[in-house]
């Protein structure tokens, strides 16, 4: 596999066993519950992350689609800039404390409820990082720098779809880093 998208693979394993441990090691009682009024519950951090899955999965086929009819094999893929100041940003958050810096904002459609049972939240969870594993495999020799895709999050924020799948990788481990927090200090 092209070693840049091994990578990706890679993070995606590690998150696979970071986010097992997260949700074995929560209690049924904390699992929905806030630490704080102004901070997510472990559950709704899953729910946001299974939001934006959904959101993000279609784009990056039709982006491997594209990439295919290109023709021309992946060497050394080049993020965009603007797809590289994302990934950072989106990744997780420093912080000093209790306090994280670089927060932002999530649009509406974004905010999860956390009202789905556990089960069912896990479940999608687990099925969204199978199917990245898959699109990943299956774009392996791709020129995916070479198709952009449109953020789902920002109207008319374009970047390259070797980026985005950073961006879903950096996404989830702040998301799952900010879910162990959610009771390390509650």
């Amino acid at each position: 596999m092209q070693p840049q998208l091994q990578s990706v693979v890679d993070e995606i394993a590690a998150i696979r066993a970071r986010f097992a441990r997260l949700s074995n090691g929560t209690p049924d009682d904390r699992w929905s519950a806030r630490s704080r009024p102004d901070a997510w519950s472990v559950a709704e951090c899953v729910a946001h992350l299974n939001l934006t899955a959904r959101a993000m999965q279609p784009l990056l086929d039709r982006a491997s689609a594209n990439a295919r009819s290109i023709g021309a094999p992946a060497r050394r893929l080049k993020r965009s800039v603007f797809g590289a100041i994302l990934g950072a940003m989106v990744g997780p958050a420093p912080g000093w404390g209790n306090v994280r810096f670089g927060r932002t904002k999530t649009p509406p459609p974004f905010v999860p409820n956390g009202d789905l049972p556990r089960a069912e939240l896990v479940a999608e969870f687990e099925r969204h990082l199978a199917a990245h594993e898959a699109a990943l495999r299956a774009a392996d020799g791709l020129a995916l720098d070479k198709v952009t895709i449109e953020s789902p999050f920002v109207a008319g924020a374009n970047y390259d779809a070797y980026s985005a799948w950073i961006v879903v990788v950096r996404h989830a481990q702040r998301h799952l880093a900010q879910a162990e927090r959610v009771w390390r200090t509650g």
